[in-house]
């Protein structure tokens, strides 16, 4: 397998081969993009104290890092994927695009224009270009409004049209999105969640758009229910010439709706391929950990699922290099040692285990035989495991229980220090371009397998 290391701002979205003109053109182009927010407001934001310190007062804050250098392109007419854990930051990403928050750093080029560097009525007219579906098609919708008022709404706030042309447009679009025209004067309430957000639809395309953020249109819908807006939505894009950027945390919706496939963590892209590559040819452990949790629908299927270990770091203090590395079953061995496959999984899974604190504790001989099989490490791997063995065992501490907790957080310091922080997986971010098995697709994978 061929791997292309990429520059830090090389773009992850791939180039077309396509003789398809319009279908080559570039419409998004998200360079460098970050949205950091702030955890304090008020007037003692920024304060903290520490009395152990001199002086106790300091200022300073802490930022959520939400969203924290993305790059990536959306061609005209294609759908774009974005999956990811709740959390890890594809709504934020979205709202970021459309201004709706206003970003920390980075660009976002819309038809050549950068979006980050508008404000007033300059952003106002382009908003006619680029819209909206939101999440719950319910608290979406005003419920004093009739469905035509909610659909001519955008048209009036961006002078499109006469009365009249506005009602024959709505009433147009609500035929169009398999809603029945005479609906027009009826309100929210009266409809079901699929109606609902059929009305979110032609609400976005009132203003005929280029380009539309759908952020998890269809996850507060039935699954019967989910497949016929999706159907629409299909159809709706190839009739106006739509640009999707679709975010879920469904693969199975990613999968039939999309062209090409991003997957995001704590903030950034991990991986990015055409959307049969990236199913059928993963490449970052992440990727291969959300694909290998989806549910089987056969109930004769007994086998366990794939479940990613520990919790997600907070965005305000991620992880150095790979964001991903302290959950990583694929963590790489530190250089400094000399350890072979074998020694580096045992040594891993023992770090792994008493960051967790997932034993009970036990003598020493216990603990090399449960993690390392009688035998550590050789070399200075060796050693620095037989000493955070020390911190543990109870035959070498005795069973005081006030000295527990302290002798835990030295033997995961030290491992930690010795072993994870040394990694290159902790000290360079990765960006990778791997040759791809499916398509000709660009392929982009940011883990430190592929170096």
């Amino acid at each position: 397998m061929e791997v292309i290391p990429m520059s830090e701002g090389e773009q992850l979205g791939a180039e077309t081969t396509s003789t398809e003109s319009v279908r080559a053109e570039t419409l998004l182009e998200v360079d460098g993009l970050k949205k950091y927010f702030t955890q304090d407001s008020g007037l003692f934001a920024g304060v903290s104290i520490d009395t152990d310190e001199f002086p106790p007062v300091s200022l300073g804050q802490d930022y959520v890092k939400a969203v924290d250098g993305v790059n990536f392109e959306i061609r005209r007419g294609e759908t774009l994927g974005l999956v990811g854990e709740s959390g890890c930051g594809k709504s934020t990403l979205g709202r970021t695009i459309l201004r709706l928050l206003e970003p920390t750093d980075g660009s976002i080029y819309f038809k050549g224009e950068d979006l980050a560097t508008l404000s007033g009525e300059s952003l106002r007219k382009k908003r006619s270009e680029i819209q909206m579906i939101f999440q719950d098609p319910q608290s979406s919708l005003d419920p004093r409004m009739t469905i035509g008022q909610i659909v001519e709404e955008p048209m009036r706030a961006h002078d499109m049209l006469d009365r009249e042309g506005r009602e024959a447009r709505a009433k147009m679009l609500l035929e169009k999105v398999g809603l029945d025209p005479h609906h027009y004067n009826r309100h929210p309430h009266a409809f079901s969640g699929g109606q609902r957000q059929r009305v979110n639809l032609a609400r976005a395309l009132s203003v005929e758009p280029d380009f539309v953020v759908c952020d998890e249109p269809v996850s507060a819908l039935d699954v019967s229910v989910q497949a016929q807006v999706l159907n629409v939505m299909e159809d709706l894009q190839e009739e106006f010439g739509l640009t999707y950027l679709f975010i879920a945390h469904d693969l199975s919706v990613i999968r039939h709706i999309s062209d090409r496939v991003a997957v995001m963590y704590l903030g950034n892209v991990v991986e990015l391929a055409d959307k049969e590559e990236l199913f059928e040819n993963p490449q970052h452990p992440y990727t291969k950990a959300l694909l290998e949790s989806i549910p089987v629908p056969d109930p004769r299927d007994r086998g366990a699922r794939g479940v990613l270990e520990g919790e997600v770091p907070s965005p305000v203090d991620p992880p150095s290099g790979c964001r991903f590395r302290t959950r990583c079953p694929d963590l790489i061995a530190p250089d400094a040692y000399e350890l072979g496959g074998g020694e580096w999984s045992h040594t891993r899974a023992f770090m792994r285990a008493v960051k967790r604190r997932t034993f009970e504790a036990m003598t020493a001989a216990e603990i090399r035989e449960e993690f390392f099989g009688g035998d550590l490490p050789h070399g200075e791997a060796g050693k620095i495991v037989e000493e955070a063995i020390d911190h543990l065992a109870t035959d070498r501490n005795g069973d005081d229980a006030d000295d527990e907790e302290s002798r835990w957080d030295e033997a995961t310091d030290l491992l930690l220090e010795s072993f994870a922080e040394q990694s290159i997986c902790a000290h360079e971010r990765p960006e990778y371009e791997i040759e791809p098995v499916y398509g000709t697709e660009r392929h982009y994978a940011a883990c430190h397998l592929y170096r």
